[in-house]
């Protein structure tokens, strides 16, 4: 081999011959041995003799081609063959290809120089190297001591690691013991690195096509190789079926450039141009030639129908929540505008209300109230707040207030009657009608109550009460009249006997006694005919019930002629806390309108009967007749002022009138059907113990 001498100021740094074609290879580090034979081959004479002609012959070719002009700047590259698509030959041609020869190809451009490939080996090259033979070798993985020898420059790049997998095609062949290793080519750079199963399980072939056999014969159970076209290829062209391409792996190689330590000037220089040709993205175009596409590439091309989707499922969720939130805010927004519209719509619901409004707790404390409440009591809305109403109560009814709240808490609403007192002492009668707030979870803490002034009604009802109470006496007259006229007829009589004369001291003495009886007598009728219509009341008091509505039976003695009457009373034990007047105007209104059911004609009962429990003693006085009754669809009905079902007397107030009275005694007046056959009314009074003067019981035997 022939080299031509150079000046030792050109790029390498220093003198070196230059090798004119690419196809040139490098000697083996045994001067007795060429790069195809083996070192313990010798050439003989004849073998000299054709050597010697053939370097002649090929420095007549160098000397008559084309090629760069002796004087101009050129390197000398060790390039290892074999190695696609990185460094290879084409049978049948000189040329060297592949990913390291174009990277070179851009470098020496950038530094203006000539390059000229030498191929070999990598042993043989790195020797080379090392005995300044050539000035750089590309494409050789070193190992640490060729490191610490050489300067090393290394291209990170990404390349692809195709798997070829052994897959025979008949199923009892797939089923039978599977090989285990993994066959590489032999001097392929960096391509076990990484692989978790370590050097041991790697079998080595001379070439691609060896290294397939092998796997097609069941000796290794894949390839793994940086091209799949030749492999591609090979697979067709000699028939390989028990082969199959079982996917990609990535990997990280490093592309080295050796250079000996004492070059400074060609490391600099390739520092410079290896920086421009990053910067201009020349290395990314060659990558993509020879490599295919790059790392990031890659992952977009496997990741990228999962990485789109993401982003527009991520997308899509953003810009859905975006418009559900706006869709959320105006929502709250149209909710608050409403509920501020609502909670002002109720609150001029409650302040323009006549009545008294209160938001009460368990311990009767004012929570809310509203501006007809403070008008009402005469104390400002905010002094309320806080206030008991046990304190606006009158103090006369304070202990009806307390089992009021208990009730109301208890059963969830509650009625009550009762005087307030306002700031300045004045009282007001109202009706209070209370009901608890609805709570789900928790037992109720709050109630609303309402308290509506009785003052007018209460004066309409004495109005009605009185005008009920003429129309009864109205009624009671025709069989007053004849009680009355009985003892006046007796008394005229006897007093026309004594202005006689005629009579002896003892007759004299019998007829004044008898006038005296019958006088008592109608003076004991007209009482209570007077007291029935005076429209006072004498206060209440401990009153026998039995007793009064005996009384009463006396009184309509007249209108009882064609009627049994049947009494189940038990006098001294009925005590009621009460006003007699209207106790006696409630129990004639029943017992009339008994009568009239009747036509004058029938069965009456009045019975007393007592009920005893947790709560309260109450007394039950029962009115039944053997009338036509009351229907079931009317009960809730007769009650009301001014109904009546074709009574040829009164106006329908009778038993209105009742109902109301017995209220204002604590009580209250049931209808429903009675064992005679008729109706039977129930009224029903609190107990109350037995406190009277001896007065009061003298009042009750003289009547």
């Amino acid at each position: 081999m022939i080299w031509s001498k150079q000046t030792p100021t050109n790029l390498c740094g220093h003198p070196h011959t230059t090798a004119p074609d690419a196809d040139h290879r490098i000697p083996n580090a045994s001067p007795k041995a060429s790069l195809n034979e083996t070192p313990d081959k010798w050439p003989c004479p004849y073998h000299a003799g054709v050597s010697a002609g053939v370097l002649i012959l090929c420095l007549v070719l160098i000397l008559c081609r084309p090629g760069p002009v002796f004087g101009e700047p050129h390197l000398k590259i060790g390039v290892p063959t074999g190695f696609p698509p990185f460094s290879y030959q084409d049978e049948g041609e000189k040329e060297v290809r592949g990913y390291s020869v174009d990277v070179m190809q851009i470098l020496c451009t950038h530094l203006s120089v000539t390059p000229h490939y030498l191929v070999g080996r990598p042993e043989d090259l790195l020797f080379a190297l090392t005995e300044g033979d050539i000035d750089l070798v590309i494409g050789v993985a070193p190992d640490l001591t060729r490191r610490r020898q050489t300067h090393t420059m290394e291209i990170i790049i990404y390349v692809k690691r195709h798997v070829f997998v052994y897959y025979p095609d008949g199923p009892g062949a797939r089923a039978g013991i599977q090989p285990t290793k993994t066959v590489i080519v032999q001097g392929q750079p960096h391509l076990t690195t990484g692989m978790p199963d370590g050097s041991q399980d790697f079998i080595q072939a001379r070439s691609v096509k060896e290294a397939l056999m092998m796997v097609n014969a069941g000796l290794a159970k894949e390839f793994m190789d940086y091209s799949d076209d030749m492999a591609t290829y090979l697979i067709g062209r000699y028939g390989l079926q028990n082969i199959r391409q079982a996917g990609v792996q990535m990997g990280r190689f490093p592309f080295t450039l050796m250079i000996s330590n004492e070059n400074q000037i060609l490391k600099s220089g390739l520092n410079q141009a290896l920086g421009q040709a990053i910067k201009t993205g020349q290395l990314d175009q060659v990558r993509d030639k020879w490599l295919g596409k790059s790392y990031a590439a890659f992952l977009w091309e496997q990741f990228a129908p999962v990485l789109v989707g993401s982003l527009s499922l991520a997308a899509g969720l953003v810009i859905f929540f975006f418009i559900w939130h706006i869709s959320l805010k105006r929502k709250v927004i149209q909710i608050t505008r409403e509920l501020k519209i609502s909670e002002e719509r109720y609150r001029q619901l409650i302040e323009s209300s006549p009545d008294m409004v209160f938001l009460i707790d368990r311990a009767g404390k004012i929570r809310m109230a509203n501006t007809s409440a403070a008008e009402w009591l005469n104390i400002p809305e905010k002094e309320l707040i806080g206030y008991s109403m046990k304190q606006l109560v009158n103090p006369e009814d304070a202990e009806r207030f307390t089992p009021f709240i208990k009730h109301l808490f208890s059963d969830k609403m509650a009625t009550l009657e009762i005087r307030l007192r306002n700031k300045t002492q004045k009282e007001i009668m109202v009706e209070f009608l209370a009901a608890t707030l609805k709570s789900t979870n928790t037992p109720p803490q709050l109630a609303c109550c309402f308290a509506r002034d009785l003052t007018r009604r209460k004066r309409m009802e004495q109005e009605l009460i009185a005008s009920e109470r003429l129309a009864t006496i109205g009624k009671m007259a025709a069989g007053v009249a004849h009680e009355v006229n009985n003892p006046i007829g007796i008394i005229l009589a006897h007093t026309e006997d004594l202005i006689s004369g005629e009579l002896t001291g003892s007759e004299v003495e019998e007829s004044l006694n008898a006038i005296r009886r019958n006088a008592i007598r109608a003076g004991s009728i007209t009482r209570a005919i007077l007291d029935q219509a005076s429209s006072e009341t004498a206060g209440k008091t401990h009153i026998d019930a039995a007793r009064t509505l005996e009384a009463c039976l006396y009184f309509l003695k007249p209108r009882l002629k064609k009627i049994t009457v049947i009494q189940d009373l038990t006098l001294e034990i009925h005590w009621v806390w009460g006003d007699e007047n209207q106790l006696q105007q409630m129990f004639i209104n029943l017992l009339l309108n008994a009568v009239e059911s009747m036509s004058g004609e029938g069965t009456l009962r009045v019975s007393g009967t007592t009920v005893t429990d947790t709560v309260s003693d109450r007394h039950c006085i029962k009115i039944e007749d053997s009338g036509k009754g009351v229907p079931k669809e009317l009960r809730t009905q007769i009650f009301d002022p001014f109904f009546t079902r074709g009574k040829t007397q009164g106006v329908g107030l009778g038993l209105f009138v009742a109902q109301r009275i017995a209220a204002q005694h604590g009580g209250t007046i049931c209808v429903h059907d009675s064992r005679l056959g008729g109706a039977a009314l129930t009224v029903t009074l609190p107990s109350t113990s037995r406190k009277t003067t001896k007065k009061e019981n003298h009042a009750f035997t003289d009547r």
